[in-house]
């Protein structure tokens, strides 16, 4: 490794400079959009799935649900340990490797309970990659500079929803839908020299001396009020944007007509365009006002929700089809641009060896509680069906509304205490 691309500190600790880190934050986004391009791909194909292996709709909700989402969330903070110690390259790569590796086998599976093994390799390869990532741009940029590049790979989310929307779709009226496991995974795989390339295997980390009081153990985390608040807020972001991501074109179909072609193209591009463009926009904000003063990081993401929950609130009252889509296309934007600043904000309440650690328990929280909003949607339409019709689903839907007023909620309690427990971090 040459002098222009990596620096070595007196205290023994390895950072790329900016020109790598930014190649390599260009290519953890694409990384990103392969892990969430493989994550949502069996919910889009759900019903050729259930077709060719004879499955319940419950079967490929707890597949795809809420069993994916429990085994992510826990393997999560397993894995991001080793992310603490420097390992990024080796983490993302392995992780890349194997949720590659099972979505290929996907393709070959015979019965459910085949698919849903398939499914936990994914979800194990996918925990340790996002927290890893996190860490990495967290130990390579300086603080006030973390949001832009999360942000950018944050943007894998709204690319993978529409790429999974539009082209998921085609590529398996095309080949069928195990070819479109295949195919998906072997990129995945493929691309796993090009991370090494990137980000190397691992880079040296300063020692830390841990006082006996000063556990590292995920749930001292919990501890500091201000991050306790943050991953509460994500909490309900998440309950907000799992109920979106399950129930949305479901909506769309049944209250305004639309075939799932029109729902994959409309709402596909609507989400894709008014995601990337959102996180792009609140993750360079939030760089430019945290520099001035951190709490920032908290205050845009509070403010950006705020004003887009009449939003979320008209987007199922609306009769126009084209306003439904863009609002709901708005209401998911809260989904997706929160994410880049407040995990900014959380790494810069913990030590540098706590960095992943402490986005896999923000993300563990986010998929546990998150999951919690699909069920609660669709117990709120069948307790409304009979008096609302097809109009049950839009009511049950205004939980998205509810639960972004909490998140505002939250956001303003941890900014108040959130300046004071920061750690101190050398330039």
């Amino acid at each position: 490794m040459s002098t222009t691309e990596a620096t070595l500190s007196a205290d023994g600790t390895q950072r790329h400079e900016p020109p790598r880190a930014w190649v390599a934050v260009a290519v953890l986004a694409f990384v990103g959009t392969l892990n969430y391009v493989d994550r949502f791909l069996p919910a889009v194909l759900a019903e050729p799935i259930k077709a060719d292996l004879a499955l319940s709709d419950t079967a490929i909700g707890v597949i795809n649900g809420f069993g994916f989402l429990i085994v992510y969330a826990v393997v999560g903070i397993v894995l991001a340990r080793f992310a603490d110690r420097g390992a990024f390259g080796l983490v993302i790569s392995g992780c890349l490797t194997l949720w590659g590796a099972m979505t290929m086998l996907g393709g070959v599976v015979t019965s459910g309970f085949q698919l849903a093994l398939t499914r936990v390799g994914v979800a194990i390869g996918e925990a340790g990659s996002t927290p890893a990532a996190h860490a990495y741009v967290a130990h390579n940029f300086i603080p006030e500079r973390r949001a832009g590049p999360l942000a950018v790979i944050t943007r894998a989310i709204p690319l993978a929803s529409a790429a999974s929307l539009i082209g998921g779709g085609l590529l398996a009226e095309t080949l069928g839908w195990r070819m479109t496991f295949v195919i998906m995974g072997t990129l995945s795989v493929l691309f796993v020299p090009v991370v090494l390339m990137a980000l190397g295997r691992r880079q040296t980390m300063a020692s830390v001396v841990v006082a006996p009081q000063e556990s590292v153990v995920w749930w001292v985390l919990l501890r500091k009020p201000s991050y306790l608040a943050i991953v509460t807020c994500a909490a309900f972001i998440s309950v907000a944007g799992y109920s979106l991501t399950t129930f949305a074109p479901a909506f769309l179909m049944r209250s305004h007509g639309m075939s799932l072609g029109e729902v994959g193209l409309q709402y596909g591009l609507a989400s894709g365009i008014t995601g990337i463009v959102g996180l792009l926009f609140i993750g360079r904000l939030a760089d430019v006002l945290a520099a001035r003063d951190p709490r920032w990081l908290l205050r845009v993401v509070a403010a950006m929700t705020a004003v887009l929950i009449p939003f979320s609130v008209l987007a199922f009252v609306v009769e126009s089809r084209l306003l439904s889509v863009w609002f709901i296309s708005l209401s998911y934007v809260v989904g997706i641009a929160y994410m880049a600043p407040s995990v900014a904000a959380i790494q810069r309440l913990v030590r540098h060896d706590q960095r992943a650690t402490a986005s896999a328990v923000f993300l563990f929280f986010s998929s546990t509680v998150g999951s919690a909003g699909p069920f609660l949607t669709g117990v709120f339409s069948d307790a409304l069906s009979a008096d609302l019709g097809t109009d049950s689903l839009g009511r049950a839907l205004l939980l998205v509304p509810v639960a972004q007023v909490m998140a505002v909620a939250m956001l303003l309690i941890a900014s108040r205490r959130f300046r004071s427990e920061m750690v101190e971090e050398d330039a």
